[in-house]
């Protein structure tokens, strides 16, 4: 049997690990980071630590594991890498780390998709901070691309200048502000076109091409005009119904497919997908849900 006081930290631990799944609470955590530590916050923060204390001392989010005594040329993703190995966080499963997006029971259009969107964007890169801040600058996404494939439809400096910046699979791309992942790019497609269609509230998005723009492309795309049923309240009523993977019918389903909607898989089977299992789309792009 454990003590009081044993529930108590052990509980304390898990409020502060859940507290530091977005990387923006981490980057917080950083405020009296040592101005000569040898690695930056940005790099730790990403890399799934936030700052513990006291010297040098950060802590995973997601397993827990704690380093510290960092020196000159160290990479915090490789060091959590080898030092925690089985981190679902490096191992890139569906740990939280994604910003908050709400998606669909079992079939969502585009236009109630962009509609959930629109209430749920605070942590998608509309409080007046970029997400990805050290991806700031065009030339710094544009060296992300550095094993781009070469077969890929649309070039990188081209999805560059649009905020994006490379994931490193496949042809996945996230913008550095609101954090929108789009991927399987086909000929002819346009990066501020699509950034648009998908991410209308990104503040970089909205700064760079202006809000008549992106009227203009959720207007064509998603034919606002038109009356929508259900509503979106009922439509998250409907949400809490859906929650089992269609694919592994075990782990909670957590991923939005663009363009189809469809919210049937969770983040592991998600990652092997080209197809949605519903409608055969092809995935092109998609979005967290993270049920409450």
């Amino acid at each position: 049997l454990e003590d009081t006081n044993t529930h108590q930290r052990k509980r304390s631990v898990s409020m502060r690990l859940g507290k530091n799944r977005r990387k923006r609470e981490r980057l917080r955590t950083f405020q009296s980071w040592p101005a000569d530590a040898p690695v930056t916050s940005g790099d730790l923060a990403k890399a799934g630590f936030f700052f513990l204390g006291p010297g040098d001392k950060v802590q995973c989010f997601c397993c827990g594991g704690i380093l510290r005594c960092w020196v000159h040329g160290d990479s915090p993703a490789a060091e959590h890498k080898r030092h925690f190995p089985t981190c679902s966080f490096i191992l890139g499963r569906a740990v939280g780390n994604i910003p908050l997006q709400v998606g669909s029971s079992d079939s969502v259009d585009g236009q109630l998709l962009s509609q959930l969107q629109r209430m749920t964007m605070d942590d998608q890169g509309t409080a007046g901070q970029a997400v990805y801040p050290e991806m700031e600058a065009e030339d710094s996404r544009l060296t992300t691309f550095h094993n781009w494939p070469t077969e890929a439809s649309v070039q990188p400096d081209v999805l560059a200048r649009a905020g994006f910046f490379y994931t490193g699979h496949g042809d996945n791309v996230k913008c550095f502000y609101c954090d929108g992942g789009l991927r399987n790019w086909e000929p002819g497609d346009d990066p501020w076109q699509e950034h648009a269609k998908w991410f209308p509230r990104c503040e970089f998005l909205i700064q760079s091409r202006g809000q008549e723009y992106i009227s203009n492309i959720q207007d064509t795309h998603f034919h606002l005009g038109e009356t929508v049923d259900p509503s979106p309240e009922e439509l998250l009523r409907q949400l809490q119904e859906e929650r089992t993977c269609k694919v592994c019918m075990d782990k909670l389903v957590s991923i939005v497919f663009i363009p189809c909607g469809h919210l049937v898989v969770c983040g592991d089977c998600a990652a092997s997908l080209r197809h949605c299992p519903i409608c055969r789309a092809v995935i092109r792009g998609s979005v967290r849900a993270f049920m409450s």
